[in-house]
């Protein structure tokens, strides 16, 4: 018993002093198009790395596609929303192949202007951000346009990304079979979908911004997901629901100026609540949907009616389709006139 005992405690001590040595020697390299740096390329930074090294690269084009399959970080030395001579650009000398493609866990990605050219072959062809099969990366501060698809996961799960500008592209994000990733603050614009979710759950959209794609957001036969605190204006359809897109939450977002700000087609058990609409027609539910909660519903810009009492939710429903149930027992009465006034 006691040889065992002290037998773990070696197997322990072991374990902690590699995991010492391997942050110990976890190595800087830098990229710089103009010599003087460790590197001319990033790919060849990468190519001489080892799981938990940085890699620092400097303003400047640098035309190639980077292939990540080490657990390290790329780091523009200058931050995205810098001087435009001032940027770290990264354009993909192969277009129908991915800017970055990364196939390790634990990569971090934050501060590029990455563009790819859309290969006029396939929709979703080229990327410029691609996870494929991981864990735990980290997409930030990147700017990506003219990318079939600026950032997409596929298969890949406890991913986060913030703060990210993708735009002038098919699909702005993309989650494939991906779950419980987090996305935070970021804008997809002018693209033809803005966030696509297909047969993924559990994921997490907190203070994005969809503005002036054809479709804002859309879910697709995903399930389990929360949108909360979301920006989705002037698209053409802000937000689509379809294809047994079920259980997910959406609330406190809003929806401003779209041709038609929700539409559920094939989706059913969704809850909707606290989020304002002010668009050209508002929701079309053709499913079996939650429009309120115990507490509260929705503001309606075309709400008509009253709050005798004054308590901000409204005497009457709002009615989104009457044949299949979906209405807004609660709706917030903020904009209407109350009889204590």
């Amino acid at each position: 018993m006691k040889g065992k005992l002290i037998l773990n405690i070696c197997i322990t001590s072991l374990l902690v002093l590699g995991a010492i040595a391997t942050q110990a020697n976890a190595a800087v390299f830098t990229v710089g198009v103009n010599g003087g740096e460790n590197y001319t390329l990033i790919q060849e930074a990468v190519n001489n790395s080892q799981n938990g090294d940085t890699i620092v690269v400097s303003p400047g084009i640098y035309i190639e596609n980077v292939n990540v399959n080490k657990e390290i970080a790329i780091i523009s030395k200058t931050d995205a929303s810098g001087d435009r001579l001032n940027r770290t650009y990264v354009i993909g000398a192969v277009p129908a192949n991915d800017v970055f493609s990364i196939k390790s866990n634990n990569v971090r990605i934050t501060g590029f202007h990455i563009m790819g050219g859309p290969s006029g072959i396939d929709a979703y062809q080229e990327v410029g951000l691609y996870l494929e099969g991981v864990q735990n990366c980290s997409l930030s501060n990147n700017t990506l346009m003219l990318n079939d698809v600026g950032i997409g996961l596929n298969n890949s799960q406890g991913n986060f990304l913030d703060n990210n500008q993708i735009c002038l592209g098919s699909t702005g994000i993309i989650l494939s079979r991906s779950n419980e990733n987090r996305l935070f603050d970021n804008l997809v614009e002018t693209n033809d979908e803005g966030i696509l979710l297909d047969n993924s759950t559990n994921n997490t959209l907190v203070n994005n911004s969809a503005e002036s794609n054809d479709i804002g957001l859309l879910l697709d036969t995903s399930r389990t997901n929360m949108f909360e605190n979301n920006s989705i204006s002037r698209n053409s359809y802000g937000v689509v629901l379809e294809n047994m897109a079920e259980s997910n939450t959406l609330t406190n977002n809003s929806l401003y100026m779209n041709g038609l700000g929700m539409y559920l087609r094939g989706a059913t058990g969704n809850m909707i609540f606290l989020n304002k609409f002010f668009n050209f027609i508002n929701a079309v539910d053709e499913g079996t949907n939650s429009w309120n909660s115990s507490s509260a519903g929705n503001m309606w810009k075309d709400y008509n009616g009253t709050d005798a009492d004054g308590n901000g939710i409204g005497d009457t429903p709002y009615v989104v389709n009457q044949t299949t149930g979906s209405i807004d027992y609660m709706p917030l009465a903020n904009n209407v006139s109350s009889g204590n006034q």
